[in-house]
């Protein structure tokens, strides 16, 4: 029987000076329990600007191979909002039938934010060859969208 190791980690909290432990096991519980949320709120939070920064500051601490730091953020305009929730509809809709795809176009746009991160390709076929920068970046974003994620 090994012994089981037990690591933690202190942070000093900026805003309030408060210090915050989080365990090895209480981070896999959080990973092990996270789930999608389908049900948002009507209106974004008063301070979501304030959160929007902090998780993205936080995220773009990423791993990434060669630092490329491969990822965009986009906050989208209501129009841009509306022609990405009408083409995910039109794809649900070919996919699922039309009830589906309205179904899915009335949830999305009653979403009050929307925030898209690409991943800036580099050079080389992912697909082809796994070790490619295309893939280490592709890589990276998603570690990024992880991240992005647990910090909100």
């Amino acid at each position: 029987n090994k012994p089981r190791v037990t690591a933690k980690k202190t942070a000093k909290k900026k805003d309030n000076g408060t210090t915050a432990v989080v365990t090895i096991d209480a981070f896999q519980e959080l990973l092990k329990t996270r789930r999608t949320i389908n049900e948002f709120e009507p209106t974004l939070p008063s301070d979501w600007e304030d959160k929007l920064r902090k998780a993205i500051s936080t995220a773009i601490y990423a791993p990434n191979h060669k630092r490329t730091e491969p990822w965009r953020f986009h906050l989208l305009g209501s129009e841009s909002i509306q022609r990405v929730c009408e083409l995910n509809a039109q794809i649900v809709s070919e996919k699922k039938g039309e009830e589906a795809g309205a179904k899915k176009l009335k949830r999305w746009l009653t979403m009050p934010g929307w925030l898209v991160v690409t991943c800036q390709k580099g050079p080389g076929d992912m697909d082809k060859d796994p070790m490619s920068l295309a893939r280490e970046d592709y890589s990276a974003v998603c570690c990024t969208k992880f991240m992005f994620i647990f910090t909100c």
